[in-house]
């Protein structure tokens, strides 16, 4: 007897249109979101979102390594974006004494007050790119299909994927 091999499935067009106008729409909301953040606050999006992630951890601090599995980065990568908020005092560096391999990281209260003014950016930027296009069934439709295609995926971790919801308390 002998095997047939089967082809694997290959994405159809309308799949492959799906996610090019998801990239799409990814890049155009994000350019104007960092394009705002980096005008109003001076903060790049990955600055913004390591200092919101530490304000989410409600005050307590995180650890290098955290922090740069929650925003899918290269340790190195995360380590340059901390050196420069914590050359411009947002946010300190602590290695513990006991174990020399940890870095924590917490915001400072200057860095607290810049993430505050950048937030507000962040949202009225998001509410004009976003928000203001789709009703509240859309986003949260929108909510379950990327959450099931992450999942999916293996890639759903809940301090990850869902930040604001399992706020540290």
């Amino acid at each position: 007897m002998s095997k047939v091999k089967l082809k694997p499935r290959a994405a159809s067009r309308d799949q492959v249109g799906t996610w090019i106008n998801l990239q799409q729409t990814f890049r155009v909301i994000q350019a104007c979101i960092d394009e705002r953040l980096r005008a109003e606050s001076d903060l790049s999006w990955p600055e913004f979102e390591l200092l919101m992630r530490l304000e989410l951890a409600a005050g307590h601090p995180l650890q290098m390594g955290e922090i740069a599995a929650q925003l899918v980065g290269s340790p190195s990568g995360t380590t340059r974006i901390a050196d420069r908020l914590e050359k411009d005092g947002l946010i300190e560096r602590e290695t513990p004494r006991e174990n020399r391999r940890i870095v924590r990281v917490q915001l400072t209260d200057h860095g607290r007050k810049v993430l505050g003014e950048a937030t507000q950016t962040f949202h009225s930027t998001l509410q004009e790119t976003f928000g203001d296009h789709l009703g509240d069934n859309e986003v949260a439709g929108l909510r379950r299909t990327l959450r099931h295609l992450l999942e999916k995926n293996g890639a759903w971790q809940e301090a990850r994927c869902n930040p604001i919801l399992t706020k540290r308390r």
